[in-house]
């Protein structure tokens, strides 16, 4: 992770009312408030992100960390009586699956995002983009004498056993690459070509799924499989951390998806839920996440140095519309080619 100076953050902070003195000026006294965040974001973004945000406003953040599918099944049970304010995680077409869950509210911010950041239903709020790609531990792959540059590649007999993905049924950054797999390879999301596919990668995994995307790529960077099925911010930590890997997006073509955050409905603390979503969209935030996370920022003029620009990289559009209404027709099709496999 790259360090932001202090001197940086001091000049970003100043091109902008605090939000402290915004809330104020809105009749919205939410310092001393204790916002509660459900995410499954990585460490390194909350670390770079919430302190900041809890010295501009004196709000308190409180965090509870766990798998998208758990934090949405969470949500879902306490919808009669919300204990958290925000979800800050998790990919567009699960947060439109679940629209009912969210408070309606739009930035100020928004105005500036690009258009993939646009928050176009009012309920919920692209702040980034996230890449499905291939993470490689090279030295695995070199005693192999393999190449890895594709989707087909992870179908080599020798890769057997050796491939780490996650529950498409529960994590959204894996049901994010069944999608992109389905598009990418059959060129929609019925086509017989893409699900074979799948169904020949099942049989590739020999009955492993792992529980989290972070163990996901973890299991990779330390060598116990060869290559992972991930995303690209999570996928960069481990880069930057000296480990043996690197990101390989998909010959057939990689979909970019916005990661979004959305205040729960009902939730406590509203005013201070809206001040973060605020803060995240903001240019200071977009800062931060583009200077000091592996996060592809979604606002006008905010550059994101260290990986390839999106028009250096082999990609697919995913279909969100498509994807939000048959979201469970995909996952029991899934799940179906595990069971008959088992």
């Amino acid at each position: 992770m790259q360090n932001f100076s202090k001197m940086a953050v001091a000049a970003v902070f100043a091109s902008a009312v605090s939000l402290a003195a915004l809330a104020s000026a809105q009749g919205q006294d939410i310092s001393g408030t204790t916002l509660t965040v459900y995410t499954p974001n990585e460490e390194g973004m909350l670390q770079s992100l919430i302190p900041l945000f809890e010295e501009n406003t004196g709000v308190q953040v409180q965090l509870i960390t766990a798998g998208t599918g758990e934090l949405y099944s969470r949500i879902r049970s306490e919808a009669g009586n919300p204990q958290g304010d925000v979800m800050f995680g998790g990919g567009a077409a699960q947060a439109a699956a679940n629209i009912d869950l969210w408070q309606e509210y739009t930035s100020p911010e928004d105005a500036a995002m690009v258009e993939a950041g646009k928050n176009t239903t009012g309920a919920f709020t692209p702040y980034q983009a996230d890449g499905s790609n291939l993470l490689v531990n090279t030295e695995a792959l070199a005693s192999l004498g393999l190449e890895i540059k594709s989707y087909a590649d992870l179908l080599q007999p020798q890769l057997k056993g050796k491939i780490a993905y996650g529950d498409p049924t529960g994590s959204s950054s894996a049901f994010a690459q069944l999608t992109n797999m389905l598009k990418a390879v059959g060129g929609d999301y019925e086509a017989a070509a893409g699900w074979d596919y799948v169904t020949a990668l099942v049989d590739q995994l020999d009955g492993i799924t792992i529980g989290s995307s972070s163990q996901v790529a973890a299991d990779v960077a330390n060598g116990e499989y060869v290559v992972g099925l991930t995303y690209e911010p999570l996928s960069l930590n481990f880069v930057r951390s000296g480990a043996p890997v690197e990101i390989v997006y998909p010959a057939e073509g990689a979909a970019f998806l916005p990661a979004t955050i959305q205040i729960i409905k009902g939730a406590p603390n509203q005013s201070a839920a809206e001040a973060f979503i605020d803060f995240i969209i903001s240019e200071q935030g977009q800062t931060i996440i583009a200077q000091e996370t592996a996060g592809r920022p979604l606002r006008e003029g905010v550059v994101k140095e260290g990986l390839p620009v999106l028009s250096d990289i082999p990609t697919v559009k995913e279909d969100g519309a498509y994807v939000s209404a048959h979201r469970e027709e995909i996952v029991a099709k899934y799940r179906a080619i595990l069971e008959a496999r088992s």
